[in-house]
């Protein structure tokens, strides 16, 4: 079943008001830990409250795993309930990097049966319609409901391994095509992609404005990348994040995607040191 998507700055603004609705806003910068909440100070769609990305949608990095692994299931749902969030919620999240960062929360969110969607044009879209901004901190008001969590959408590392013998999926990096080549290479310690890997930069599902493509437009450009058989495919980045915009996009073009390797290159190249160690 093809989940909820996309929401535009007009829908938005036609449901401030609604009592289910919860707001977030997912700016976040990670050369910059510190920027997001900045700018979330300095003004932010009224009532949204602000995510910490890199401790409220992920784990601690460790050794072993990529830089951003995904919290417990337990840790996540005391964060839900924190943001108000429950079965009855009407969540939009957004950014100012056309979704690349608010698609982890929707992904994250949409496979525990939520209502959840990202905000098209994110936040630059909001500010060029002139629409209402706030200065205020709003936190949200706790839920009295606790959600169940469970991530049946994330493949882990060894899945991975495993398919170079099995080959029961097709990965696919979200990352440009210089760190894809092994060029240009700013964040991990390798250099690369993981063997078999195609590459569909997550950038390529928008257009020059940071507006997704027309969905149609998507679904021509995903069949040249992917078939619509039953053949799995699992998409990857450097941490986790950007890979879940290809899922986003693809779901909003109709051809339904769930899987994604969370560990993605952060955690491979972590593995590919360790081996050659050994």
């Amino acid at each position: 079943m093809i989940p909820t998507t996309l929401i535009t700055t007009e829908e938005l603004e036609s449901l401030l008001d609604s009592p289910n609705l919860v707001v977030l806003d997912c700016r976040f910068y990670l050369t910059d830990l510190t920027k997001g909440n900045l700018l979330y100070q300095e003004g932010h769609i009224p009532n949204a409250i602000f995510v910490d990305v890199h401790h409220q949608l992920a784990g601690s990095e460790n050794e072993m795993s990529g830089r951003h692994p995904l919290p417990s299931p337990q840790s996540f749902s005391e964060q839900l309930q924190l943001w108000g969030i429950d079965k009855q919620s009407d969540v939009v999240v957004y950014d100012d990097m056309g979704g690349a960062i608010a698609a982890r929360a929707w992904w994250m969110m949409v496979q525990q049966g939520l209502k959840v969607r990202v905000l098209d044009g994110g936040y630059p879209a909001w500010l060029r319609e002139n629409k209402e901004v706030s200065y205020q901190q709003f936190t949200g008001t706790k839920s009295n409901d606790v959600m169940a969590v469970a991530f049946p959408w994330a493949i882990d590392e060894q899945r991975i391994v495993e398919n170079f013998e099995t080959n029961q999926f097709q990965l696919v990096d979200a990352r440009a095509v210089d760190r894809f080549q092994g060029e240009n290479e700013t964040m991990d310690p390798v250099a690369g992609h993981i063997p078999g890997a195609i590459n569909r930069p997550f950038m390529d599902n928008l257009d020059e404005l940071g507006y997704f493509k027309p969905a149609e437009q998507l679904h021509v450009e995903w069949q040249d990348w992917i078939s619509e058989e039953e053949d799995p495919y699992v998409y990857y980045c450097g941490s986790g994040v950007t890979a879940c915009h290809n899922v986003l996009a693809l779901n909003y073009s109709g051809i339904e995607a769930k899987l994604v390797y969370v560990g993605s290159w952060s955690q491979w190249a972590k593995r590919m040191l360790r081996l050659a160690k050994a």
